[in-house]
């Protein structure tokens, strides 16, 4: 069977993508998988059969588990399920965002974010956004940050966090490093002064701002127009989503370097 074949099997298909959900999570026999669907052995047999027949589930020791065919593609389409539900949940916000500033190896792993809130300003709660941030940070044992913008609270935020012992990491541009010098430099040459405190500079162009601590990952996009959207925060407690923000921060700390105290 070709490949366009296989999609058809399971795409058209909501039992057999279900049986195949129902298997993943372990062997199951043919009384268990009626019992799970309160269906009959003829409504369920058809669709074993065929799964059976183009290798996705096998039978062992009279119960049906995943082939190792099965397991790739459950896995890919658990994958894409969680991908078209991320979008979904607010197509409105992801269609008016510059979603090719995450970079590119990562936005198939937008699905990493699970369980998120997009946190928006509203007439009566302007800073809403930024506040809950805020209130994550300081609670974080950790900060990793990549920024290529500069709010004026900034400086004084991450002063704040080495104050309480916060490990902070951050990577910023040429730009916002020359507006540090210009507006901050007293707090920077503070902050650096911190054993806790590392600073970077990325050459290349960045067009995502997030931080990622040991509790949360916090991500910012640009809208399509190229303006840095403040107003709408996104926020993920779920174990994968703080891998995601990690592999991104690792993956703009290989194109960075660090920003010593005499830059100041």
């Amino acid at each position: 069977m070709k490949a366009k074949g296989l999609l058809s099997l399971i795409a058209f298909s909501e039992k057999r993508r279900d049986i195949l959900s129902l298997v993943k999570k372990g062997p199951k026999s043919l009384q268990e998988i009626k019992d799970q669907f309160e269906i009959t052995s003829p409504e369920i047999i058809p669709q074993l059969k065929k799964l059976e027949k183009n290798c996705l589930i096998c039978q062992e020791k009279k119960k049906y588990v995943l082939t190792d065919i099965g397991e790739i593609v459950t896995d890919s389409l658990d994958q894409l399920v969680r991908t078209l539900d991320i979008f979904e949940d607010d197509m409105e916000f992801w269609s008016k965002h510059n979603i090719k500033g995450i970079p590119c190896e990562f936005r198939t792993r937008l699905y990493e974010l699970g369980d998120f809130k997009i946190f928006k300003s509203t007439q009566t709660e302007m800073f809403k956004p930024h506040e809950e941030y805020v209130k994550n940070l300081l609670k974080s044992e950790v900060m990793f940050g990549v920024s290529p913008v500069l709010h004026p609270d900034y400086p004084k935020q991450i002063n704040a966090m080495l104050d309480k012992g916060i490990s902070v990491s951050i990577i910023i541009t040429k730009d916002v490093l020359e507006k540090l010098k210009e507006n901050h430099k007293l707090e920077m040459e503070n902050s650096l002064r911190n054993k806790n405190m590392q600073l970077m500079i990325c050459d290349e162009k960045i067009e995502i701002a997030f931080t990622v601590t040991n509790s949360f990952l916090s991500m910012r996009l640009f809208l399509n127009n190229n303006t840095y959207d403040f107003y709408k925060n996104i926020i993920s407690t779920e174990k994968s989503a703080l891998k995601l923000g990690m592999d991104i921060f690792r993956y703009y700390e290989k194109r960075s370097k660090k920003v010593e105290l005499q830059v100041f």
